[in-house]
């Protein structure tokens, strides 16, 4: 009996040992910012024409080097956002390959079941993404989970995009991202691990967003807009530019992840709970020398600060700390001394926006600041 995983495995070129590193129990450090929307919550109402535009605009903004091809989706590509009755609801985007005597590539087909909601949205951004991707490609057919990075890295895109743009609708998009990852952080992460730890001998397609999401991930953190231009183009040769990735002990470094600040009630406990979070973070930035005080000089400095209020501990909407900012006035008010750490510099434009809401004053002394040696934990 033929095993399909394992032809699955050399068609997208990787290996199971990248994927036992990658597939761990350990919890999986993706996150995005604001406080998002509750589940009673309606978006403002955008068409799926709306939406294909915003994944137009979105996608422009974020790789102008492709806003030729853009452009020639958005008006070409042909697509359709009908629901139909009793059919299966899922969205995809068919590539009808070459055509004719010459072999001329044909445009791929979008077909978006399309009612409205915040998930809706992002699934249109990713269908855009998957044709902007068969075009950009040409002839030269990208294997599946370099694929679903293109898609994934699309949805990325509109997420940065609309908080600028259309920030009234960036929670309920974002809330919908988190919950997309239950499933394809959960119960596709599950599929692909039962197959990597037993085979299969039928194909299943949700392999392939697990490790691509978290590679989308990444590389919205890292990479420059030519090199994700370069990465929609390659086609076939998709995952050499990936390679990378396989000579690291995780896609996503683990150091990422804090655990999250449950508040299960009580002054004392929450208390302690703060200061373990502040510790926390002078433990994630080793360079910083705060790690260097004793515990009693540092824990009695964090809980002095937490009485003058004077410190603020910045929270994703996960409770997962962000970073803190201390800071130190003279007697006529003035700041005359300010720290701060941070869990990593992917985050720091998200706890300077937190602290920006609560302390702006603060918030913009900060942002004026220049790194000196008990705050390097900011790296620019």
């Amino acid at each position: 009996m033929a095993d399909i995983f394992s032809e699955w495995l050399r068609t997208n070129r990787v290996d199971d040992a990248f994927l036992r590193r990658n597939l761990s129990d350990d919890a999986i450090p993706v996150f995005l910012t604001g406080a998002g929307a509750s589940g009673r919550s309606v978006p403002p109402e955008t068409s799926g024409e709306a939406a294909w535009e915003m994944a137009a605009q979105a996608l422009t903004a974020g790789i102008p080097e492709l806003s030729r091809l853009i452009r020639f989706v958005q008006t070409r590509v042909p697509r359709s956002f009908e629901v139909q009755q009793g059919r299966d609801g899922r969205a995809f985007t068919y590539d009808r390959g070459a055509r004719g005597a010459r072999g001329r590539k044909t445009l791929p087909f979008v077909s978006c079941p399309y009612r409205g909601t915040a998930s809706d949205i992002l699934t249109v951004a990713h269908e855009f993404s998957h044709a902007l991707q068969i075009v950009s490609s040409g002839r030269s057919t990208m294997p599946p989970l370099s694929r679903e990075v293109c898609a994934f890295v699309g949805e990325q895109l509109l997420l940065g995009w609309v908080r600028q743009a259309r920030p009234a609708l960036s929670p309920h998009l974002e809330t919908a991202w988190l919950t997309d990852n239950s499933r394809y952080l959960g119960t596709d992460l599950q599929l692909l691990r039962t197959a990597l730890e037993c085979g299969s001998d039928t194909y299943d397609y949700a392999w392939n967003y697990p490790i691509a999401r978290l590679l989308a991930q990444s590389i919205g953190q890292e990479w420059t807009r030519q090199k994700i231009a370069a990465f929609f183009k390659s086609g076939e040769k998709a995952p050499a530019l990936l390679k990378a990735y396989h000579d690291r002990p995780r896609i996503l470094p683990q150091r990422y992840v804090l655990p999250g600040m449950q508040d299960t009630g009580g002054t004392v406990s929450s208390l302690y709970r703060q200061i373990g979070g502040l510790l926390l973070l002078d433990l994630q930035d080793l360079d910083a020398g705060a790690v260097d005080h004793s515990i009693g000089d540092r824990y009695a400095r964090l809980l002095q600060s937490m009485q003058d209020g004077s410190v603020f501990l910045a929270l994703d909407r996960q409770q997962v700390p962000l970073g803190y900012v201390l800071w130190q006035c003279n007697g006529e008010g003035e700041t005359v001394h300010l720290e701060h750490r941070i869990a990593c510099r992917q985050r720091l434009p998200d706890m300077l926006a937190s602290l920006g809401n609560h302390c702006p004053q603060v918030a913009m002394e900060l942002r004026h600041t220049k790194p000196t040696a008990s705050s390097r934990g900011i790296r620019q």
